[in-house]
């Protein structure tokens, strides 16, 4: 065997051993950045203010305040808030990033689900969907979107533009023809 096909050979070990033994999130060391913290051992609480990166994995969390619900040593909820709070995460090996924005990102652990409240929009894979209200099942891999009840909208508001206020949007890529997939 020339060099060569020994270095292809390798490569293809490692690349294959590094897709199928990519461990899951909640296995990987949790890492949070913030201004400050406080914390309620008797409430099972930690709530990280100012700045706040939260990383496991693929699963990155941004926000201004971040309040952390503990059951003993198991993550049971993370409540992410502030203006445009960000979740994201590689929900499937070789699947993009799934990403979420919203005034108020809820990520039950034990549920595998997000619930993304106030300006809420959900991305995977190209299609968008935004409303008041997202609900995201990673397990049965369902989305739920719900509209404002307000039936009011305010000059000037961006929902107004297509003249839908308190509907939700959902934006879906066509499929890849071949012509596509010869081109990457």
């Amino acid at each position: 065997m020339n060099l060569l096909n020994k270095l292809a050979t390798a490569l293809l070990v490692v690349a294959s051993a590094s897709v199928h033994a990519l461990p899951d999130d909640w296995q990987q060391e949790m890492t949070i950045l913030s201004d400050s913290a406080e914390i309620d051992r008797r409430a099972g609480t930690v709530v990280y203010l100012g700045n706040v990166v939260l990383t496991q994995g693929t699963l990155k969390i941004e926000a201004e305040r971040l309040m952390i619900l503990r059951n003993g040593d198991t993550l049971e909820k993370a409540v992410a808030e502030g203006d445009r709070a960000r979740y994201q995460q590689q929900i499937e090996v070789g699947k993009p990033l799934t990403t979420a924005l919203g005034n108020r990102i809820d990520y039950y652990t034990s549920d595998r689900r997000i619930v993304i409240t106030g300006d809420a929009e959900l991305e995977q894979e190209g299609n968008l969907f935004s409303g008041e209200r997202i609900t995201y099942d990673m397990d049965s891999e369902t989305v739920r979107a719900d509209g404002s009840t307000e039936t009011q909208a305010k000059p000037g508001d961006a929902s107004t533009e297509d003249g839908e206020s308190g509907r939700i949007k959902v934006i879906i890529q066509p499929p890849k023809t071949d012509t596509d997939t010869a081109t990457e």
